[in-house]
This record gives C-alpha cells, structure tokens and sequence, in this order.
C-alpha cells in the first residue's frame, strides 16, 4: 500500500533497531521540524518497546505495509539490505539506507533497479557528508588556497568490534570493508574530480574477517587518493587534502560528534591557521534534507545517481585491493 505525503512532516519508520539507530538516527529525528519517527520494526518487540515505550513496534512486515509510512530507514545488517530495500521500494517507500547500500554491485544495482521502478528515492546514508566542515574545506580548495591539489589521504580505523557484533560475522556481510570504504569513498567523489575505476592495494585477514584495506588510486586530473580503513586500531577518523602550496587536515571527519565544535587546519609553508565550524548534528542535517526532497516533490534522481557512482567505485576497490591479502 502506498502512503499519501502529510504536507507538513514526512512520516519515518525504523526497519531495524541497530546500535546507530538508537544512538544517532533517533535522537536526529527528534530534532527534526520536518519529519518524525512513526514506528519501528523489529525481531524483539518486546525489549524495543522496553527502550522506546512511546513508539509503536511493529513487525517488518506491518511497517513496510503501513499507510502512515513514507519513509524507511533500514539499518539491518549488511546481508539483509537487499532483500528488505527491494522491499520497502516495492511498498511504496522512499528509503534512506545504511552503509554499504548491499554487499556486492549487482545486488545494489537490483537495489537501485527496484527505486527506479518504483519512482522512489534512494540515499545511501553518508551522513557525514551534510557537516557543514566539508563544504568549507571545498571551498577553501576552489578558491586556490592550497594550490593545485595533488593528494587526497583518508584514514577511518577503530579497536576491533565486541565479540558476537555482526561486524565480526562474515555470513552478515561483515569486515572491514563493508563497514568503512564508504566514508573514503565518499569524501573523495565529494572533493575530487573524476576519479579513475582502478585501484590497488592489499588488505589483511583475521579468522576469516576483513580486518583491514589499504589502496590507492589515480583520477583523470592526476590527483592521488589513498585511503587506509581497518578494525584493530587506536582509533583515528581524518583527512588530508595535499596541493601544490599547502595542505588542509580535518581531524574527526566522518563521526564529529553533534555536541562538539569541530577544527579545519590549513597549513602554508611554515605556517597553520586553523577555522572552527560550530557543532551540528549531521544527522538531522541529512533527514531534514531528504525530507524536503520529498516533502517539496523535488527531484532525487542525483542521490539514486550518488549511490550507483559510490556502488560501482566500491566494487572496484573490492577487486584491486582485497585479492592481494595478508592471513594476521
């Protein structure tokens, strides 16, 4: 069944109570002044409704059949996303879903096959990339600050996931890869210009998970992008654009906290100035942007169009860098 818009607030429904359901994606709606959380669905109703007594908990099946629905955010693990993405289009449902869109590109290509058919929006939720930091480095580099760029370098790495998390679980399409390529990904086709569909690189294994990926790739402006992800680590989370005459460094890039100011620092020669970007919740910034998209009947075929882009360059890096493995 598919749902008519309130013109007023676009009606959000949880498919799946994940750890960053609960810890951002709630928290952001409820900030929200053009949307709001209508139900959330799940495999253990009983302890959801412990932790959100105020929200209606309803089985997947009942939400993605609901009228009351006009959007989905699916958090479920990685395996999952196909067949529940393909779903929720089919009901008539824009969808906002969780990183990676699915695990292998002909899969996200269904995927991106069902929204297209259904006339739906699809965003695959890199969040970070609504921080306001992100445009401002953009602009620092557009107005010749660093000169020419020549290097993008992208870090994400953390200490390795609890026992029993699904990141740890290859059959739920788990690993390394699966849960951080997208944010490098998506900083450097944000930054740089048209980036070249070949990577290299080599990644490494521990009990027959994905631990880590390291790579490198060219664009056609001769710009370098490397990029290093991995579980296992002290953690780190940053960026580094390289010109000709300077350099620009984002520390926290892809999870600035929403309470928490953030710093860009521009380095010249001998000297660094730093430019502070006051605390946003990058969350609610990306929900209150795809609200309006739907709300105002605007044009999305830009983010289904974003999410092939990113969909095609990861099956790439997939193929350049994970054949070559080192067994930890």
């Amino acid at each position: 069944m598919k749902s008519h818009i309130d013109p007023s607030s676009v009606r959000i429904g949880l498919l799946g109570y994940s750890d960053i359901a609960t810890r951002k994606f709630i928290p952001a709606i409820q900030k929200c002044k053009n949307s709001c959380l209508k139900a959330i669905s799940t495999r253990n109703p009983e302890i959801t409704r412990s932790k959100s007594p105020e929200t209606p908990v309803l089985s997947h099946e009942e939400l993605l059949a609901s009228p009351l629905i006009d959007l989905v955010y699916l958090s479920l693990p990685n395996h999952l996303h196909e067949e529940w993405a393909i779903k929720a289009l089919e009901a008539g449902k824009h969808l906002i879903c969780e990183k990676p869109l699915s695990t292998s590109l002909a899969s996200s290509l269904k995927i991106l096959d069902a929204a297209k058919s259904n006339k739906r929006l699809i965003y695959e939720n890199q969040m970070f990339l609504f921080h306001p930091q992100h445009a401002l480095v953009k602009a620092m580099i557009n107005s010749g600050k660093i000169g020419r760029v020549r290097e993008l370098r992208s870090v994400f790495g953390f200490p390795m996931p609890a026992e029993g998390n699904f990141r740890l679980d290859p059959d739920q399409g788990g690993g390394s890869f699966h849960d951080l390529a997208r944010y490098p990904l998506g900083i450097a086709v944000y930054l740089l210009n048209s980036i070249q569909e070949e990577f290299h690189g080599c990644s490494t294994c521990k009990s027959g998970i994905n631990t880590s990926v390291n790579g490198v790739t060219v664009t056609a402006n001769s710009e370098l992008f490397s990029f290093s992800i991995s579980f296992g680590q002290q953690y780190e989370a940053f960026y580094e654009i390289v010109g000709e005459t300077g350099k620009i460094r984002v520390e926290r890039a892809y999870t600035t906290p929403a309470e928490r100011e953030n710093r860009i620092f521009l380095t010249v020669g001998s000297k660094t100035s730093e430019t502070v970007v006051p605390a946003v919740d990058h969350f609610q910034l990306m929900i209150e942007e795809i609200s309006n998209i739907i709300l105002t009947d605007s044009d999305f075929t830009h983010l289904n169009r974003q999410a092939e882009i990113i969909a095609r360059l990861a099956d790439q890096m997939e193929k350049g860098c994970m054949e070559n493995r080192y067994e930890l």
